[in-house]
């Protein structure tokens, strides 16, 4: 077998640890945006809700003005739980994509030993055929 046979191995490995870090990185993106995503429909209901309450919003009896503050209160709770996830996520996806990043330099440096090694082979190859070439012209000659 040889060095490059060898390395061939190597990168195979490589590749596939890349691309696991990468579906877990993509995995951890999508989780966060969903979060985002949440975080961003709960503040348009505070919105709603808030608008509701204000002078001039709709008229309503005052047991309702004291639930819709208490779901106000709820959502708000909601919100910062939500804002909690999400910086613990964002932890988590720089996590993610700095072992992804450091995967993909792995694979990277490895395909690049492959390649020289494959190169260098090729080389030798070559010179072995001319170098047997040249000595079945040499005893072609000398007969």
């Amino acid at each position: 077998m040889t060095r490059s046979q060898r390395i061939k191995k190597i990168v195979n490995l490589s590749e596939k640890k890349e691309r696991d870090a990468a579906r877990e990185f993509a995995t951890v993106q999508k989780i966060l945006a969903e979060y985002k995503d949440r975080l961003k429909q709960l503040e348009s209901y505070r919105q709603e809700y808030t608008i509701q309450l204000k002078p001039g919003g709709e008229v309503q009896s005052a047991s309702m003005m004291r639930e819709r503050q208490a779901f106000i209160i709820q959502i708000d709770e909601g919100i910062r739980l939500l804002k909690n996830q999400i910086q613990i996520q964002e932890a988590m996806n720089n996590r993610e994509r700095e072992n992804w990043l450091k995967q993909k330099q792995q694979l990277d440096t490895m395909e690049n030993i492959f390649q020289r090694f494959h190169k260098t082979e090729q080389q030798m190859m070559i010179l072995r055929e001319q170098n047997q070439l040249d000595e079945l012209s040499q005893r072609q000659v000398k007969r």
